[in-house]
């Protein structure tokens, strides 16, 4: 079973080999999906100074897992949504691929990964990115939908069950990590 352990500045997160291997298949293909917007030329966005300056519109993603990942700004305004997806998502998309490096990088050093503060930082945001999409793909949208889907755990099929059993592990790697960059912030106690 995982752990998390904070050593020094660092935090040392402990994974199986089967936990570590599911890690990096999610998350490449998280970063498949975060590359799908490459441009019809075949470069990709990150070559496009076009896209970098917001000067290139970005069509609204048709995927439910890339929409949540780049929501619309304003749900009622599609001129401004568009507008905002021009001028934010290039940025936006980068950042959280850049994420997503950061945590393929740490999965490719072995089931014993040291994380400095920052790369415990991108490790939380890609991970969140990635519960999002796990979320929309088993059709989790609301409180309600989610409890709905533990309550009736037993009766989902075998692929569901699975990917809701990853998405409790996922959970589970973001709090801790969370939980352990809170402990090591000052408390009143410091002052």
């Amino acid at each position: 079973m995982a752990a998390i352990d904070a050593h020094g500045d660092d935090v040392v997160l402990k994974l199986e080999d089967n936990e570590r291997s599911l890690m990096l298949t999610v998350f490449t293909d998280l970063a498949a999906l975060l590359a799908e917007d490459d441009n019809e030329d075949g470069r990709p966005d990150s070559e496009n100074w076009e896209a970098r300056l917001g000067l290139v519109e970005r069509p609204r993603p048709q995927d439910p897992a890339l929409l949540r990942l780049f929501p619309d700004v304003d749900p009622l305004d599609e001129e401004r949504s568009q507008e905002f997806r021009r001028l934010t998502e290039f940025d936006l998309q980068q950042a959280k691929a850049h994420n997503v490096r950061i945590v393929l990088n740490g999965l490719a050093k072995g089931s014993s990964i040291a994380l400095s503060h920052d790369e415990v930082l991108a490790w939380m945001k890609g991970l969140n990115d990635l519960r999002l999409v796990l979320a929309v793909r088993m059709g989790i949208d609301t409180e309600e939908a989610q409890e709905e889907k533990y309550a009736h755990r037993d009766d989902l099929e075998e692929s569901e069950e699975l990917t809701l059993t990853l998405y409790d592990f996922l959970t589970w790697i973001q709090d801790r990590l969370t939980t352990t960059l809170l402990s090591d912030l000052p408390g009143d106690d410091d002052t």
